[in-house]
């Protein structure tokens, strides 16, 4: 099977000189943990729920909520987004997917078609394709 039967292809994405705050609300928004940072079309990085939380560690023990805010309004999302990305084609097989998921320790694979962005793997797809072939 390929990844192209089990992405998602509704992907939310984010600009790396969108705030952390903006990336913060459409993560909470959507339910997402990764969010694919799109510059001129082409994906140029990753943020996770794991980078905003780090870098809402990193400030939380000086500032009060308003001030943990503004400071969140102030940080670009390309000083804490990963990069480079793993990527993967649609053609490319669930095993291969899961097995980069295993090996880099990563959460999401964006799926490109040349650099363009058609979708997202993510550890929750791979766990419902599992789950569907256990219940057959």
């Amino acid at each position: 099977m390929q990844v192209r039967e089990i992405m998602s292809t509704a992907v939310e994405v984010i600009g790396r000189n969108d705030n952390l705050q903006t990336a913060e609300e459409r993560m909470a928004a959507q339910q997402l943990r990764h969010l694919p940072v799109l510059e001129e079309g082409e994906v140029v990085g990753m943020v996770t729920q794991r980078d905003l939380f780090k870098a809402t560690m990193s400030s939380a023990m000086r500032y009060g909520e308003k001030a943990q805010k503004s400071y969140l309004q102030s940080v670009r999302v390309k000083e804490v987004m990963v990069y480079p990305v793993v990527t993967i084609t649609p053609d490319t097989s669930v095993a291969a997917a899961a097995d980069l998921i295993i090996a880099k320790g990563i959460g999401c694979l964006p799926v490109l078609e040349g650099t363009t962005l058609v979708g997202v793997v993510t550890k929750t797809d791979l766990l419902r394709y599992l789950s569907r072939l256990e219940a057959a």
